[in-house]
């Protein structure tokens, strides 16, 4: 079911050229365009649809995703599109989702009965913390403890992890123009539901926010270098940390890489 919300579509949008000349052209790439425009709101993507859902959820064709790139009205990205200057008419996931807090935190204050409020100002006053954060989970430390690279865990108990603080580190100074925490509500809502090994959602974290930057034009701090055990390498190839080596192929390819984005 569709969550309630929805998306602008510009007045002007019939006037606009590169609708127009898809009127002549191809008319139902139009359609196509607006059915990703629901999507994208309905989940929140800001402006990303994957391949996968292009073609076998929205039903879009090759010849309508090629008319809508031709023209501009999207983007191809690494995995998928992205809705040209979707953000700048629509609001991002960051914003919808600090505003259902705020409604929430709004509609709970109302409806708190007074003797619940007085207690709970108590058991601030007295922990320095209110109920809501207080930590009724097993201790991070405990946690990490007996964490292991290869056991299955949720997205976010990944999030909770070191391995994940870690890779923020380095996220955050390779793009520190990035919004991590916008990145992180995009990625646990396309991830929502499922079990990976540390090193695989490690992966799929560096993959998705470097992704993020280049669909945003977010360069990195210094060109990065690839290697046979970087991110990039291990993605083309299929392997991961503990089935990375350094043969011919890994090698060639990382040279590969490097040589093309030589500026």
């Amino acid at each position: 079911m569709a969550r309630r919300g929805y998306v602008q579509l510009a007045n002007g949008f019939y006037l606009n050229r590169k609708v127009r000349r898809l009127r002549r052209t191809m008319p139902s790439a139009i359609s196509a365009f607006v059915v990703m425009l629901s999507y994208c709101g309905d989940n929140l993507t800001d402006g990303y649809v994957d391949d996968d859902t292009a073609e076998f959820v929205l039903d879009i064709t090759v010849q309508e995703l090629d008319a809508l790139r031709q023209v501009g009205l999207i983007e191809s990205v690494d995995g998928g599109y992205v809705i040209h200057d979707y953000l700048e008419h629509n609001r991002s996931r960051q914003q919808v989702m600090a505003k259902r807090k705020r409604e929430r935190e709004r509609y709970s204050a109302e409806s708190l009965p007074a003797e619940s409020a007085q207690t709970a100002g108590r058991i601030e006053t007295e922990s320095g913390q209110t109920p809501e954060h207080q930590n009724t989970r097993t201790p991070k430390k405990e946690k990490e403890e007996y964490s292991s690279s290869f056991s299955k865990e949720s997205v976010k108990d990944f999030g909770e992890s070191r391995e994940c603080g870690e890779t923020d580190k380095t996220l955050a100074m390779e793009y520190p123009n990035l919004d991590l925490e916008s990145a992180w509500l995009a990625f646990v809502q396309h991830h929502y539901g499922e079990t990976r090994s540390v090193n695989d959602w490690t992966r799929l974290w560096k993959g998705w926010c470097q992704r993020r930057a280049n669909m945003s034009g977010i360069p990195p701090s210094k060109r990065h270098v690839h290697t046979w055990k970087c991110t990039h390498v291990l993605e083309k190839l299929g392997r991961d940390e503990e089935t990375a080596q350094a043969d011919e192929k890994a090698c060639e390819l990382a040279d590969k890489l490097n040589k093309k984005e030589k500026p």
